[in-house]
């Protein structure tokens, strides 16, 4: 994804996204006007060989000690909604945790177009051995400009961590978003998503040396279940057998739509890229058909701009979106009308 600032991408991508998202009809026929230009544009630029390079985001002009908040409170009066991501940042799956960290001037915007009344809270955890860095967290903030000053400068003291035996103490991690005070926000508007590319301890990974809280994973899940609407989980790693075990996180019937897994991507880098923007899907998805459509048609968009995917950018890019069409409950002839129109 994309490392320049929030206004930037909120003026590309998160504004294109909310254009397309209008309820007058004439304005989002304008705007899908525009977005099939500049999709042309784009695809003559890939053509000629012409791609602009993303811009690196100059964090010094955002940064401010006194925005740091890095203990999860509660979500403010305005918010109608609430997204709480648990990101596993132990040592193996550094590259995508480092990625995200970097990535919070596109997340935002995004989070905007898709959801602007939301607020979102982060836990960065890896396992018991860490100490004080098994959670480092980062309280509710609104997808806005002070939001992304909120973030960027507490995810300047989230360090990198060990993460000690194999798994992770994702027992713990799901035990404590279910003690969040979600003052006013009702159960049926509270999401959580998981990233990681491994389990929880007593799930079945070699090397578990067990967890020294002597929580069940069962146990945890089952607080979920009681205190959010919506659980969903990104696999992110590269280790089909690890892979094989986190459909455990999920209800047997949920598992071919709840569980993004990223293992079939070899690309370090595409999986690195690609995890954030499943993160923004899954949210999208939450919020209804028409609201996924939208942020699909501005990611593929995004992904002809950039050149992420290199010199098949229009070939992977469509790649990329059929993947996560895969997680709608449509038929396949809704799944298909709604590819041909996200590729204009």
């Amino acid at each position: 994804m994309s490392s320049s600032s929030y206004r930037d991408n909120d003026a590309r991508y998160g504004g294109a996204l909310r254009s397309l998202s209008t309820d007058d009809p004439e304005a989002r026929r304008r705007a899908e006007e525009s977005r099939r230009a500049r999709i042309a544009s784009a695809r003559s630029d890939i053509g000629a060989g012409h791609i602009a390079k993303p811009v690196a985001r100059d964090e010094r002009q955002v940064y401010d000690p006194a925005a740091v908040k890095n203990v999860i409170t509660k979500p403010s009066t305005a918010a109608q909604s609430v997204h709480i991501i648990l990101v596993d940042n132990s040592g193996s799956n550094e590259a995508i945790a480092s990625h995200l960290r970097a990535s919070s001037g596109y997340l935002l915007p995004m989070l905007r177009g898709i959801d602007a009344a939301s607020e979102a809270a982060w836990v960065y955890f890896s396992d018991h051995s860490d100490g004080a860095d098994i959670m480092q967290e980062i309280d509710f903030i609104q997808p806005n400009e002070a939001g992304d000053k909120t973030m960027l400068s507490t995810l300047r003291h989230v360090r990198g961590a060990d993460g000690g035996d194999a798994p992770e103490a994702i027992e713990c991690a799901l035990w404590r978003a279910c003690d969040i005070d979600f003052a006013h926000v009702p159960k049926a508007q509270r999401s959580l998503y998981l990233v990681t590319d491994v389990v929880a301890h007593g799930m079945g990974m070699r090397g578990d040396n067990g967890c020294p809280d002597r929580r069940d994973w069962r146990d945890s899940l089952a607080r979920v279940e009681q205190t959010y609407s919506r659980f969903t989980v990104i696999g992110c790693g590269a280790d089909k057998n690890h892979s094989a075990l986190q459909p455990k996180f999920l209800k047997p019937e949920r598992v071919a739509y709840d569980l993004i897994d990223l293992s079939a991507i070899r690309s370090d880098d595409h999986r690195m890229r690609i995890t954030g923007n499943a993160l923004l899907f899954l949210i999208a998805r939450n919020r209804g058909p028409q609201t996924v459509e939208r942020f699909l048609m501005a990611l593929f968009e995004k992904w002809l701009s950039e050149p992420i995917f290199g010199a098949n950018t229009e070939l992977n890019a469509k790649e990329a979106v059929r993947r996560f069409g895969k997680y709608l409950e449509i038929s396949e002839d809704e799944r298909e009308a709604l590819m041909d129109r996200i590729f204009a």
